[in-house]
């Protein structure tokens, strides 16, 4: 996240945790799942996939 800062690319990073659903749902095995990301001011990531049934 650091070097996000520095490069300000920081702002973008919301954008790019977005995708991780999207990029989920095109593979179609997998839901994608998460309660926190540092880049929406969580106290940490937590995400994870969980296989679809």
């Amino acid at each position: 996240m650091e070097c996000l800062q520095e490069c300000g690319f920081f702002d973008l990073v919301p954008a790019m945790c977005h995708l991780d659903y999207t990029m989920s749902e095109l593979g179609g095995a997998s839901d994608f799942v998460r309660e926190y990301t540092l880049a929406s001011g969580g106290p940490y990531c937590d995400c994870g996939y969980k296989k679809k049934a």
